[in-house]
């Protein structure tokens, strides 16, 4: 019968624990637990962080995954109007930021956690879309200019003075409209090839990117690149979904979670190069409508929906992209 050492012609290693920071290949029996363990590299890892005040979803986000803000949203169960909770991220622990002064969900963010906006959204208590962009100076928010109409789950990226909202739903019907920001006023920007709500959005104002979203079928896996004055077409995503979180800039960006037509709500998470899309390490759980910002090496998710019903969660995951060595346990199948 053959043996690893007559294989490899090295013994295999025999630890009380395993190692701190395993290599490539390398292969231990764990002598606690009585497992036979190897180092796996991978493409990127999704790791829990702390966790939120209280369960939310549909919110807003800026910043990185060590400096991230969130910022409205709605409760779980869904029966609130909408949230004006902001909060903070230190890479550890969320604290509470400073209230938003319109009350919504299903808005954009951009910016960083100490310069940030916000814009659209939707509040039920008025049965209206809200047109309100508000800044965010790590302390608190103000108005500033308002979105030409009222916009609700569009994509965003950019920064507080330099920002783009593009697709979504507008007045009455998902729209195919960009508005660019410039920290004061919002003007008509290059139209998305077809109308499209709850996209992925991430980037800047003149390399901003959409992907995914809801559309008649009732998902799409297309995105799109913006140069700040048309849009082209990108490579499209593997899994088509709508309701996902995204962030990173429009050559190297991260699309995690959301909504399939096969099984509701999904844990898949794909890496941009500017070209095509690539699958990486999925999200710990499965979540839709959550909170997104931060790099294509270094993401921030936060809460989201976890379920087919209006259950959410107060739950953060942080990914590491790049080259990644993880332990797994050597099964016999």
């Amino acid at each position: 019968m053959a043996t690893y050492y007559g294989t490899y012609g090295q013994k295999v290693q025999y630890l009380a624990s395993d190692p701190a920071s395993p290599q490539n290949g390398q292969v231990w029996f764990n002598s606690t637990s009585n497992l036979l363990k190897v180092g796996i590299q991978q493409q990127g890892v999704w790791a829990s962080g702390g966790n939120l005040p209280a369960a939310r979803w549909i919110m807003g986000a800026a910043g990185t995954q060590t400096a991230g803000l969130s910022f409205g949203g709605i409760a779980s169960g869904g029966v609130s109007p909408g949230l004006n909770i902001t909060n903070e991220y230190d890479g550890s622990t969320w604290t509470a930021g400073g209230n938003l002064g319109t009350a919504r969900y299903g808005l954009a963010g951009a910016g960083t956690q100490t310069s940030a906006a916000g814009f659209g959204g939707y509040n039920t208590s008025t049965s209206l879309g809200v047109v309100n962009t508000e800044e965010y100076d790590g302390t608190s928010w103000t108005a500033g200019g308002n979105l030409p109409a009222t916009r609700y789950v569009p994509g965003g990226a950019g920064t507080q003075t330099s920002a783009a909202a593009f697709g979504g739903i507008g007045p009455s019907a998902p729209v195919a409209t960009t508005s660019e920001y410039d920290g004061t006023s919002w003007t008509a920007g290059g139209n998305l090839p077809a109308a499209v709500d709850y996209n992925g959005g991430c980037g800047t104002q003149t390399a901003a990117l959409s992907f995914g979203g809801n559309v008649a079928s009732p998902f799409t896996n297309v995105t799109n690149e913006y140069d700040g004055t048309s849009w082209t077409a990108g490579g499209n995503l593997n899994f088509a979904r709508g309701q996902l979180s995204g962030c990173g800039l429009q050559t190297s960006a991260l699309a995690f979670g959301g909504s399939i037509p096969t099984s509701d709500i999904s844990a898949y998470t794909e890496s941009y190069n500017g070209t095509s899309w690539s699958n990486v390490a999925s999200l710990l759980t499965s979540f839709r409508l959550s909170a997104g910002t931060g790099t294509q090496t270094a993401g921030l998710q936060a809460a989201g929906n976890i379920s087919g019903s209006v259950t959410a969660t107060d739950a953060t995951q942080e990914f590491t992209g790049g080259p990644v060595v993880v332990t797994r346990t050597v099964t016999g199948t």
